[in-house]
Formats: C-alpha cells, sequence, structure tokens
C-alpha cells in the first residue's frame, strides 16, 4: 500500500495480509497510525519505509526515516521489513518488540551469482532476521529458478522472487514452494511484474489450494479469494468487450451477434442465467465505447 487512501480500501479487502509502504507518506502520522492498528487488529500487516536506494520514495534523513518506523511500531504490526543495507536496521531490528523483522534486500539491475544471493540470506539470518525477503530482477527465465532455490533453504523462512516481466512466475511459485507470503497489488501495481490481488487469487484457486477445507472461517477465506478472483476475471472480460466493441465500429460491423451470443449462453450450461447477466453487461460497453 503506498497512498493514504489504500490503508482503507485494505481494510475493507479481503486480503489476509498487508503490506503498508510509508515512505510516500507526506505530513502528520497519527491518522495513519489509527489506520495501521485497524488493519494489524484484523489482518496480518507488515510496515516498511522503502529507502530511495531500494526502490523507495522516503525524502529525509536516516534519522527522520528511523522516527517513521518507531511511530509505525506504535501500531503493533506483525512484521516490519526493514534494508538489509540501511545503516539504520539494527535500530528498527533493536526497536521491533513482538513485531517480527523482514530484513530485504532489492536488486533493479538483474539476478546475481547463486552464491551471492545465498550470502545475502545468511548475512539477513546473522543481523537478526525473522523473515529474509530477497527481490531481484529478472533478465532470463533461469533467474526464476535462480532466486528460488533460496526459498526453503535457510535457517529462516525466506521470500524470494523476481521482478519483471520474466519474473512473474516467481511471485507466484514461491508461496507454494514454501515462502511465507507473496506479493500482489490491491489497485495499480508498486514494482514491476507485479499482479493484481484478483488476478493471484484467479491463479491460486485454479490451482486448487482452497479445496479439502475443513474449518468455517477458512472456508468463508476461501469464498472470499474466489470472489476477488470472479471480479478480476469478469473486469477482464469487460476490458477485452470494450476492445471487441472499438474494433467492430472501426469496421462498420454490429454490435449484436445473436449467434455469437447463443453460443456462448449454451455453453454456460447451468449458470446460462447468470451468463446472461454478464452478456448483456459487456453488450452494453460494447454500445457505449468510443471509436
Amino acid at each position: 500500500m503506498e497512498r493514504p487512501r489504500d490503508l482503507e480500501k485494505a481494510l475493507r479487502s479481503p486480503a489476509r495480509c498487508v503490506e503498508a509502504r510509508l515512505d510516500p507518506y507526506r505530513g502528520e502520522l497519527a491518522p495513519v497510525v489509527d489506520l495501521l492498528g485497524e488493519l494489524a487488529r484484523s489482518k496480518t500487516l507488515i510496515v516498511t519505509v522503502r529507502s530511495p536506494a531500494e526502490g523507495g520514495h522516503f525524502k529525509g534523513s536516516e534519522e527522520e526515516r528511523l522516527s517513521v518506523y518507531l511511530k509505525a511500531l506504535d501500531a503493533a504490526p506483525q512484521y516490519v521489513d526493514v534494508e538489509l543495507a540501511a545503516k539504520i536496521r539494527e535500530d528498527v531490528v533493536r526497536a521491533k518488540g513482538p513485531a517480527k523483522a523482514i530484513l530485504s534486500r532489492h536488486d533493479f539491475g538483474g539476478t546475481p551469482d547463486l552464491e551471492i544471493l545465498r550470502g545475502w540470506v545468511r548475512e539477513a539470518e546473522e543481523g537478526g532476521a525473522d523473515v529474509v525477503k530477497i527481490a531481484t530482477t529478472a533478465r532470463s527465465w533461469d533467474d526464476n529458478f535462480k532466486v528460488l532455490s533460496l526459498v526453503g533453504r535457510g535457517g529462516k523462512p525466506v521470500v524470494a522472487f523476481a521482478m519483471g516481466p520474466l519474473g512473474v512466475m516467481s511471485r507466484i511459485f514461491a508461496p507454494l514452494m514454501g515462502a511465507p507470503f507473496t506479493y500482489a497489488a490491491l489497485d495499480a501495481p508498486a514494482a514491476p511484474g507485479q499482479l493484481s490481488y484478483g488476478a493471484m487469487e484467479a491463479i491460486y484457486s485454479s490451482l486448487g489450494i482452497y479445496s479439502n477445507l475443513s474449518s468455517l472461517p477458512d472456508m468463508r477465506a476461501a469464498l472470499d479469494a474466489v470472489d476477488s478472483a470472479l471480479i478480476h476475471l469478469l473486469k477482464l472480460r469487460l476490458e477485452i468487450c470494450r476492445d471487441i466493441g472499438r474494433l467492430k465500429k472501426s469496421l462498420g460491423l454490429s454490435v449484436y451477434d445473436d449467434s455469437r451470443e447463443a453460443e456462448v449462453l449454451k455453453r454456460a450450461g447451468d449458470f446460462k442465467q447468470l451468463f446472461d447477466l454478464v452478456v448483456q453487461m459487456c453488450k452494453a460497453v460494447q454500445i457505449v465505447v468510443p471509436t
């Protein structure tokens, strides 16, 4: 989360774990800390004040950044994330209280050799990490396998993935291989190659990770995840239909295609009534789309 309104959106979202990025915030932090406290009471909360050196937007000194961390810790988050190379790392780790420390390392230029990556993990573990986060940039498909090989191999839990378009698969597979969590966007992506929360839930739902549940809370959480996936796919369908409508208008074709509509509804089977509503929504989008 990078904008003030994102915290309120996160409170309403079905996401069970939220990262609050405080580095873009300006002005009084007290109202933000109150919102963070609400998040920490209802979800798993990670707070971070990312430095410009590792993709953040904080404008002040390291002493000022430490002050923001200390205020954020008043909200009792479950995790606090600080860069492994930060001068204030030891101060944040000492002040974290019951929160768990995520020591992170980001490489926006590429993915180093495996020995360097393993060295970062060891350094983080020795530096007081409860969780190690390694985020590199994929320049080849092999970079995905390189960073994923870090997951489950250290003495502490490791979150490892590659950023960028070529690294999407590592974001998806990291939790399936044992990482405690992965990163997605509730709204606009905050990092290269980041997928939306709905897109990630659509993938995980399709993989069957929400099957064979036994408790009511888990079942309800699974329903929330599937709902997020459905909303994502419905938005995607509307976007495609909008493009189809634009193309039809440019070609002088009619928006209505009775045979195509009948084919879609026939495929819907028991969901014909539901798909009829979806088709009508998509037709409406095609009608009003500008040329």
